[in-house]
């Protein structure tokens, strides 16, 4: 096996921190199946790699949330009226996703996390674009709700909560600059959370070396400052390249990867 997975795991920052900065995703669309396949090469215990590839990718966003909700708070982009709102339905989704994801096998999770990749993949390719309908937000409790899905998601897979909490701020009418802002706010206790959920795991896990409950030291250390440095690059390169082929490609990229995990 040699060198191979630690060049691989920080082609993996690269690729994910640039997708992020270039396209505006979050790039645990790309880590999570990434180190599925990496710790798959590693020979990883089979029950355990989707387990670790989350946990890992959670612990990864820490890193990127702090750097991008700096960077957003700086400009003025963040509604923290509304993060505050939101954050306790968040923060319980989280609890759920994590408990959840403890309960289910790497090959249920495999096809959960494909099923999700589809639908981003087409959403993108049929570049679905949600209109405002309100000045407002709404209730506290529909808030709320919504946060529960975000975190959800999140803790469930180690992933952002991009693909709800953007349309859902979109449709409530706040600019565009804003919703991107505060949006990437919410990874950052999604993130937190997630992350000591998935090191205070009690799995067998945390026996192997270089692990703590779910979370694989190595890889984390490798990635998350390419990550950040290939985010760097691509918001660099966002106002070079024209983003809708790129975008397109993405898509068809992700949906690959999708089919991939749920046909194999």
């Amino acid at each position: 096996m040699g060198i191979l997975p630690w060049i691989l795991l920080v082609a993996l920052g690269l690729t994910a921190g640039t997708a992020a900065g270039l396209l505006g995703i979050g790039g645990g669309m790309l880590v999570v199946p990434g180190l599925f396949y990496i710790f798959n090469l590693m020979e990883f215990p089979h029950d355990l790699v989707m387990h670790v590839a989350i946990a890992t990718s959670m612990s990864v966003m820490v890193c990127t949330a702090t750097s991008s909700i700096l960077a957003h708070h700086s400009k003025g982009d963040v509604q923290w009226g509304v993060f505050w709102k939101i954050l306790p339905g968040i923060l319980f989704g989280v609890l759920l996703g994590s408990i959840l994801d403890n309960t289910l096998s790497t090959d249920w999770l495999k096809i959960i996390f494909g099923l999700f990749l589809f639908v981003i993949s087409l959403k993108l390719l049929l570049d679905f674009k949600p209109q405002p309908q309100s000045k407002t937000l709404p209730g506290l409790a529909i808030i709320n709700a919504v946060g529960l899905g975000i975190g959800f998601k999140s803790g469930l897979l180690g992933v952002g909560g991009g693909a709800i909490s953007v349309p859902f701020l979109i449709y409530c009418g706040l600019p565009m600059y804003e919703v991107v802002g505060t949006s990437s706010s919410f990874s950052l206790p999604i993130s937190i959370l997630g992350t000591l959920a998935f090191l205070l795991s009690p799995h067998r896990a945390s026996f192997l070396p270089g692990f703590t409950g779910y979370i694989y030291w190595p890889a984390l250390l490798l990635i998350a400052p390419f990550t950040i440095l290939g985010a760097f690059w691509g918001t660099t390169l966002s106002h070079i390249i024209s983003g809708e082929k790129l975008r397109t490609a993405f898509a068809l990229f992700l949906l690959l990867i999708s089919l991939n995990m749920l046909l194999f």
